[in-house]
């Protein structure tokens, strides 16, 4: 066969998508050496993928996500290959393309948060964006072969949303990335005073979410709960347990938050701001995951405040780095990370704020660690890869 494989979102500037595209392609370079692959890239990210392989070849395609030029360029690219079938990994398939192809729907976000405080644009090109959307993807659901799913969840809610035969819709689940397994308890310690901007005690605690700051992803309720906390942690600190190994407490703590894109920082720092914790909350830009699970194996936990998600790689990268994971109490989370969570309401700042102190300040954490690792066995990029190919090969 000759298959065609969207890989503009492989890189940093994709976040998870770019994740999950990178994975695949690498692991179907690992297991199939028979159909010929034809990968399409950006100029931004021709040099990301190495791709040794004979049956694998790199095709340009300079084309913008989410585009016009992406609905009627696309198309003539596919064509020009002339491929069997086209994986899109994700919904924003060609309106005019009538090739086979398939698709992976990651998440129906879009659907749920339909307000405008979900866009930095002007109210005319958000209603348009959304108009676009909505025919983009009943076009991508309708017509592809199949459509791949990162979870359970994600295939009830497109049965749900849209009454696809759920034999059409097929779960892959996604896995931790490699790096995070990884022991760099020296280096660590390195890039902890590298990327911190703070005069702090060397053990000073702190807090980790990796993710952008997308409504969604609730982080104005976060930022709330972590108030809650600096704000009780002088009058509580002598009650905190204290280790023999002289383990930080909930005293002095700080939160991390990465964000590897910047739309919503402006109003994510004035959210900060407003709170008055500007100088207990640091926000970081992208870091590679060599990088990030050195911060992991620092941090005292993990936290996840998403209203919803698809999948969730990023607990499960917390996990496979030792950290005690604190999320959100919905239904896909649970699904993926099962027992190895301690769950709160999102929509109660006391409730995340005291599920947090529980794994600061009791054996909570530490037996979340062992959950974690065991559940992050679980998965593997592998074992996607390998269900994509049998995807592929019986379309």
């Amino acid at each position: 066969m000759r298959i065609g494989i969207d890989a503009r979102f492989v890189g940093p500037e994709g976040t998870g998508l770019g994740k999950y595209t990178e994975k695949l392609i690498l692991n179907l370079v690992l297991l199939d050496s028979r159909n010929q692959y034809f990968i399409f890239l950006k100029d931004s990210n021709w040099d990301y993928l190495a791709l040794k392989s004979k049956n694998f070849k790199k095709v340009p395609a300079n084309i913008p996500w989410y585009s016009i030029e992406e609905q009627l360029r696309m198309e003539q690219i596919y064509n020009s290959k002339n491929l069997d079938l086209v994986h899109i990994p994700h919904f924003n398939a060609p309106l005019f393309y009538r090739g086979k192809f398939i698709v992976t729907v990651h998440d129906l976000i879009h659907h749920h948060f339909k307000e405008q405080s979900t866009t930095t644009r002007n109210l005319l090109f958000f209603k348009t964006k959304r108009i676009g959307y909505q025919i983009v993807i009943k076009n991508a659901i309708k017509r592809s072969q199949k459509i791949i799913v990162p979870s359970n969840f994600v295939k009830e809610e497109i049965f749900s949303n849209f009454k696809v035969k759920p034999a059409k819709i097929v779960v892959t689940y996604e896995a931790a990335e490699e790096e995070y397994s990884k022991n760099w308890k020296l280096e660590s310690e390195v890039l902890l005073r590298k990327i911190g901007n703070w005069k702090l005690p060397k053990r000073n605690p702190f807090l980790v979410y990796v993710g952008n700051a997308y409504p969604h992803k609730n982080l104005n309720n976060l930022l709330d709960a972590f108030k809650l906390l600096v704000d009780s942690s002088q009058s509580a600190v002598h009650r905190l347990k204290k280790t023999v190994n002289s383990e930080p407490t909930t005293d002095n703590l700080r939160l991390i938050i990465v964000c590897p894109r910047d739309i919503f920082s402006q109003r994510l720092q004035s959210e900060i701001k407003n709170r008055n914790l500007e100088d207990k909350v640091e926000i970081k830009g992208y870091l590679k995951p060599d990088e990030l699970s050195k911060l992991f194996q620092k941090a005292q936990a993990y936290v996840f405040p998403s209203l919803s998600e698809g999948f969730g790689i990023p607990g499960l990268n917390a996990m496979a780095a030792g950290l005690p994971v604190v999320c959100s109490d919905i239904p896909v989370l649970h699904e993926v990370y099962g027992e190895a969570a301690i769950y709160f309401n999102p929509h109660d700042p006391k409730d995340i704020a005291g599920k947090i102190k529980k794994v600061l300040t009791s054996d909570t954490g530490s037996e979340l660690v062992k959950k974690g690792r065991e559940q992050v066995k679980k998965y593997s990029w592998q074992k996607m890869a390998q269900e994509t190919l049998e995807v592929y090969e019986s379309t």
